[in-house]
């Protein structure tokens, strides 16, 4: 497919952008103490530029007086070899590059500074232990300059642009607002007063460069508060911004962080079981008013036919792609080239590890955030049997190939992808079935021999004598030794997955309240049938860490209809029915069920992993067979045991 109109020029200001693909700016986990660039996020940057238009970075803080959370720094000259050296590794490739800058505000719960203490969740909400302080009016006019100096300090540096950021929660986004932007002075009240701030700093950038320095806007378009920011204030906050010297907008959406962004009304980072694109209509809304400036457009574009229909309908101007690029560094590349691109999931997982578990970003199914993606070949090839097709065994086969090994992948199943197939089952999980299309396409154009339906014992390694073995067969369910559960109405939550098709008015009991359980129960409930769910635990996917997903799945059961019964347990299953205790009245009661779903888990085969293991002398294991856990470690390992041997 020709993307015509994503891979077209464009203007910012009097910067010409080679196409309408934006990095969007995110945070990657990845800071040095004095907030100089690490060469992580050198690599980081560098990687995602080949053929993508305009490059934006992580915020850099514009004063280091208000706020202590560390991130980038644009506010010292000492700042200006290291991000230097970020503009050469974007400029290397050819991509235009613009620093983001900002003021933290009620962002940094170190030391929060806001516009207005008399707003109730800084006066009586608040949960940091710092307190909330208010600005001072020459404190603001202080902060105006700051800006004003970052912008100076950013072109020193080569940028190309700045972006100033005005969305979330930090200060300029809380001025904005009238919910929070209850001052009384020249910088609050009237609609005026509250674009203030942010249009003397784009004023007085303007002064600086003109239209040879763009500085681009940032902000929330759509912030969800009583007394928020609706789709109209939005247009109007835009259109001040322009007039100010705004080069561009850049459309976000927000509300309250107690309550997850994927419940946000235009959620602006979708999770797997939300649709995709899901603030463009509130870059729509600002594009058919504001004609003289380009329209950034963001939230889960993932595909790159999208992002071309998006433009030619003309929703927006240019597509930022956060976690797209995250999952695949060469997006853009491939996108031109109409190359297969590694899809992302929209899990979470790395948005989880920098803001939650503060650690550096990772990603499900992309092993190497930081390369290039090129792997070192072999200095001594060898013939490496890989037993299991799984995610895990595929990465491990195709990454050991790729780097000229001669590699057998064996499969007991007719089919490859391994337990991908029945978790990419429902069509509520978006991109999954693209990623089990994306796993059988590496295998295809790869020089791994692929061989299905094979019973891989010791005796079989033996006699083939692989150099290499590397075992990822997987787990098996976790079966208890409660009365009747190996009756033919009993199957596991992966072939109710599979099968769900052949269910239909059924009454269906699915034991397990895990995310597995809560998307067989979903799917077998759409399909037409009366389905409830038994969970041992007080709540539903209790375990499960990533709460921007489970919140959006517990909605949905709970629209379906679901019965849903915790601190409940399986006693017994009978004939069409089964037996269950609930725990807290130790009370025993029947159900009806048709069809009994076990999703209790997964457990290792130990002992025939390990008579696999013994058959070779380099022999290595990895993913669920060893451990059962998440795609991203089997991931992770068999990309790290392909690189090993």
């Amino acid at each position: 497919m020709e993307l015509r109109n994503l891979f077209s020029p464009i203007s910012i200001g009097n910067l010409e952008i080679k196409n309408r693909i934006v990095l969007s700016p995110m945070g990657i986990g990845s800071y040095n103490p004095d907030e100089t660039i690490t060469d992580e996020y050198i690599s980081f940057i560098e990687a995602r530029s080949r053929e993508t238009g305009l490059l934006i970075t992580t915020a850099a803080r514009v004063t280091n007086k208000y706020g202590k959370r560390g991130l980038l720094g644009c506010y010292d000259d000492t700042h200006i070899p290291s991000l230097k050296k970020l503009v050469s590794a974007a400029h290397r490739n050819g991509a235009k590059i613009f620093l983001q800058i900002v003021a933290l505000g009620g962002g940094d719960i170190q030391d929060p500074y806001v516009p207005s203490l008399a707003v109730p969740f800084y006066s009586e909400e608040w949960i940091g232990d710092v307190r909330p302080k208010e600005l001072e009016t020459e404190q603001i006019k202080e902060l105006v300059q700051d800006h004003i100096h970052a912008i100076a300090l950013a072109r020193e540096a080569g940028f190309d642009g700045v972006e100033l950021d005005g969305a979330e929660n930090f200060l300029i986004a809380d001025f904005l607002c009238p919910y929070t932007n209850r001052r009384t002075d020249e910088y609050g009240g009237s609609f005026e007063n509250r674009v203030r701030f942010p249009a003397e700093i784009i004023r007085g950038a303007g002064k600086l460069g003109g239209t040879s320095f763009p500085v681009g806007f940032k902000y929330n378009a759509y912030h969800d508060l009583p007394n928020g920011i609706d789709l109209e204030l939005g247009v109007k906050i835009a259109k001040r911004m322009v007039e100010a010297g705004a080069a561009y907008i850049h459309e976000w959406s927000f509300a309250r962080l107690d309550k997850p962004m994927s419940l946000f009304s235009y959620p602006p980072m979708p999770n797997l079981y939300q649709p995709r694109n899901t603030t463009v209509p509130i870059a729509e809304h600002l594009k058919n008013s504001i004609k003289d400036v380009p329209i950034i457009a963001v939230g889960g574009i993932t595909r790159p036919e999208e992002a071309d229909r998006i433009i030619s309908e003309g929703k927006a101007d240019l597509i930022a792609l956060g976690r797209a690029f995250i999952a695949d560094q060469l997006w853009a590349y491939k996108a031109k080239r109409g190359q297969r691109i590694r899809p992302c999931l929209r899990c979470h997982v790395c948005h989880h590890e920098i803001e939650v578990r503060n650690k550096t970003v990772t990603c499900s199914i992309n092993p190497d955030v930081f390369s290039n993606g090129e792997l070192k070949r072999a200095e001594s090839p060898k013939r490496v049997m890989v037993v299991g097709g799984g995610p895990g065994g595929i990465t491990a086969a195709v990454t050991a190939s790729k780097r000229g090994h001669r590699v057998i992948l064996y499969e007991r199943k007719q089919v490859v992808g391994g337990m991908v197939i029945p978790g990419s089952a429902p069509d509520f999980k978006y991109e999954y079935g693209r990623y089990l299309e994306y796993l059988g396409g590496e295998l295809h154009d790869s020089d791994v021999e692929v061989i299905t339906d094979c019973e891989v014992t010791a005796e079989f390694i033996k006699k083939n004598a692989p150099d290499v073995l590397i075992v990822a067969t997987g787990a098996v369910p976790v079966l208890t030794e409660i009365p009747g559960i190996k009756n033919k109405n009993v199957v596991t939550a992966a072939d109710a997955l599979i099968n769900a098709d052949k269910y239909h008015k059924k009454k269906v009991v699915v034991i397990g309240g895990g995310d597995v359980g809560c998307e067989t129960v979903l799917l077998l409930a759409m399909k037409g049938n009366q389905v409830t769910i038994v969970e041992i635990l007080n709540e539903l996917m209790k375990d499960e860490d990533i709460k921007y997903n489970t919140v959006v799945l517990e909605g949905m059961i709970k629209e379906s209809g679901v019965r849903v019964l915790l601190n409940t347990e399986l006693v017994e299953v009978l004939p069409g029915r089964v037996k269950i205790k609930e725990l807290e009245r130790n009370e025993t009661s029947e159900l009806p069920a048709d069809v009994v779903v076990l999703s209790a888990g997964f457990r290792a085969e130990e002992g025939y992993v390990k008579n696999l293991l013994d058959a070779c002398g380099q022999s290595y294991a990895l993913g669920d067979c060893v451990q059962p856990g998440r795609l991203r470690q089997a991931i992770e390992e068999g990309y790290r045991i392909g690189n090993l041997i």
